[in-house]
C-alpha cells in the first residue's frame, strides 16, 4: 500500500484536478444565448399572441451556465487567461439573454404586436450579431483572426441596428396615436440596448484576443 499524498495537505485544491476547459465553457454559454435570440424571432413569426415562455426558459439554463462557470473559475488553479476577463465575458454575454428577455417582457407587458415594419429587422440583426458572438467564442481557442474577424461582425450588427432604429423612431413620431407611439417606442428602445449588449461583448472579445494572441 502506497504511502499517503502529503502534497494534498499544503497545495491549494484543484491542482492537480485535470483543468477545466474555460473556452467549451464559454462556448456552451454563447450558444445558449443564440438558442434564445433565435426563440425571440420565431416567437415574433408567430405574431407574438402568446407568452413566450422559451426565452424564458433559455435564459435561467444560460444562468445557470454562468453560475457553473464562476464555480469553476473560484476552484480552478489555472485558466487559459485572466479569470477577471473570462468572468467578464460570461457575465456581459448573460447580459444578451437578458436582454432579449426584457424585449418579451416589455411587448407582453404593453399588448405591443411585432406587426410594423421595423421589429422583425431589428431582431433579426440582434439574431446576425448573437450569432457572429457565438462564432468567436467558438473560434477563440484555435483561430484568433476568425474569432476577431467575428467580433468586428457583431459590432456592425450594432451599427446597422442604430440605422433601423433611426428610421424606425422617425416613422413612428409620425403617427398620431400616441399611446401607440410610446408603447412601440419602448419596445424599439430595448431593442436597441439589446444591440448596445452585443456590442459591448464583441469589444470585450477583441480586447481579450489582442491580450492572447
Amino acid at each position: 500500500m502506497g504511502a499517503p499524498d502529503k502534497r494534498k495537505g499544503w497545495w491549494p485544491a484543484g491542482v492537480f484536478e485535470p483543468p477545466t476547459d474555460f473556452y467549451a465553457l464559454l462556448d456552451a454559454h454563447a450558444t445558449k444565448v443564440l438558442e434564445g435570440m433565435e426563440a425571440l424571432l420565431s416567437w415574433l413569426d408567430t405574431g407574438a399572441e402568446e407568452r413566450c415562455e422559451r426565452v424564458r426558459h433559455l435564459e435561467k439554463e444560460a444562468d445557470e451556465l454562468k453560475m457553473n462557470l464562476e464555480r469553476k473559475l473560484v476552484q480552478s488553479f489555472v485558466t487559459p487567461f485572466d479569470r477577471e476577463e473570462i468572468y467578464d465575458l460570461s457575465a456581459r454575454l448573460d447580459e444578451v439573454i437578458n436582454a432579449a428577455k426584457s424585449i418579451v417582457r416589455e411587448m407582453e407587458a404593453l399588448e405591443v404586436s411585432p406587426g410594423d415594419s421595423f421589429m422583425r429587422p431589428m431582431a433579426e440583426l440582434l439574431l446576425e450579431g448573437t450569432r457572429c458572438l457565438q462564432l468567436s467564442f467558438r473560434a477563440l481557442r484555435s483561430n484568433p483572426r476568425e474569432a476577431s474577424e467575428q467580433a468586428f461582425l457583431a459590432r456592425k450588427s450594432e451599427n446597422r441596428l442604430a440605422k433601423v432604429y433611426r428610421q424606425a423612431m422617425r416613422q413612428l413620431f409620425q403617427q398620431d396615436d400616441l399611446k401607440k407611439i410610446l408603447k412601440t417606442r419602448e419596445v424599439y428602445r430595448y431593442m436597441m440596448m439589446a444591440a448596445e449588449k452585443i456590442d459591448t461583448v464583441a469589444e470585450k472579445l477583441l480586447h481579450v484576443i489582442i491580450k492572447t494572441s
